[in-house]
């Protein structure tokens, strides 16, 4: 199922759950709770060498097939949620920082603050499976490695 989020935006736009299972900015549930961000950058001084390497593959031995072998299950297996801080930030609130958010879920509704949008990640994926069958999503509010607040089947989002 597919999420709308509406409002008082100047882009509306939809969201697919179902997609992000192949988006690179999921991450595994957790290690967000355990503040384990990828953060390690990669630095080389010479990028000439290293696309070499890549591309010759002088890795021994190989690992590319064990790599995708990993991901796989990874997929297969892994709960994973998505900062929905991106999402948010592309429909350009007209209020600006000062916009609410209303989160629509279980028959019932609850309005959180945009300035507070780095807090917000979806959760879509448990082992490996959707987390409802209808598609849709919980919202995590996660700050310093707690859940603050779990706002369940999440079917809609707008704003004010």
């Amino acid at each position: 199922m597919i999420i709308q989020i509406m409002g008082n935006v100047r882009f509306q736009i939809t969201l697919d759950p179902s997609t992000w299972i192949f988006d690179d900015r999921k991450e595994e549930l957790d290690k967000v709770l355990a503040n384990d961000a990828d953060q390690e950058q990669i630095e080389f001084s010479d990028s000439r060498e290293w696309s070499r390497q890549i591309i010759e593959g002088t890795t021994k031995p190989p690992t590319l097939k064990s790599e995708k072998k990993f991901k796989k299950q990874e997929l297969l297996d892994g709960t994973f949620v998505i900062c929905l801080k991106p999402f948010l930030e592309y429909t350009e609130p007209e209020r600006g920082e000062d916009a609410m958010i209303t989160f629509t879920h279980d028959d019932s509704t609850t309005i959180l603050p945009y300035n507070q949008r780095h807090k917000f990640h979806a959760h879509f994926s448990k082992d490996g499976k959707r987390l409802y069958d209808d598609g849709f999503i919980d919202i995590l509010v996660i700050d310093g490695g707690k859940i603050e607040n779990r706002l369940e089947h999440v079917t809609g989002i707008s704003f004010e």
